[in-house]
């Protein structure tokens, strides 16, 4: 059986699982509480940039030393990536969990085999933590594509304002409003694929 996992971003506290080729479907969130960070992990550092609030957040919701000192600088180098990505599949193939994609929008693929659906959300909430990928994510993804950190509400907004998806005087209000249920005023049928697509990228153009 594989998952398809679908981040809505933080915009979002939704996530999405849907069962592909195998007939049946499943639901669940990956949150979990996090587990006590290591006795070695660095003293906390004072976050000062665009995103200090991000990584003060990140910083105190992480479980490892590990993922703490990749945070302590505020810059996290593709290497650094690279071993998060890294860490999160050897943990999900501990799990018994095959991860098969990774996506530059931060969602995954995995094949979970004949394993309970909700057994294997817990297990890919899990590594998502300890590895790190729950908050480097992000941050990887949000520096590179929004280093001045602009509301990413703001930015889908504008960006589904701007490719039609709703009514030109649609608001980041209005937005904050719709967004738990997803319930946006759509103009047309294409617009919940343009929400998609600015989810993924705020920079999105039709």
């Amino acid at each position: 059986m594989r998952f398809k996992f679908r981040r809505l971003g933080a915009l979002v506290p939704v996530v999405v699982v849907l069962a592909i080729a195998s007939g049946c479907s499943a639901t669940g969130s990956t949150e979990t509480s996090p587990a006590p960070v290591d006795s070695g992990s660095v003293a906390a550092p004072s976050f000062e940039g665009s995103f200090a609030a991000e990584y003060q957040e990140a910083w105190e919701k992480s479980s490892t030393g590990a993922v703490r000192t990749i945070l302590a600088d505020e810059t996290i180098t593709d290497q650094e990536w690279s071993q998060v990505l890294k860490t999160l599949e050897t943990c999900l193939d501990e799990g018994g969990i095959s991860l098969d994609v990774y996506n530059d929008d931060g969602s995954y693929e995995v094949n979970v085999g004949e394993m309970n659906g909700d057994l294997a959300n817990e297990k890919m909430g899990v590594c998502e933590q300890t590895s790190g990928e729950a908050w480097i994510g992000y941050l990887y993804r949000s520096q590179t594509s929004n280093p001045e950190n602009v509301p990413a509400t703001q930015l889908l907004t504008e960006c589904m304002v701007r490719n039609g998806a709703v009514a030109p005087s649609y608001t980041e209000e209005q937005y904050l409003v719709d967004a738990p249920d997803l319930a946006f005023p759509f103009v047309d049928h294409h617009g919940f694929e343009i929400f998609e697509s600015c989810n993924a990228d705020f920079g999105f153009n039709k």
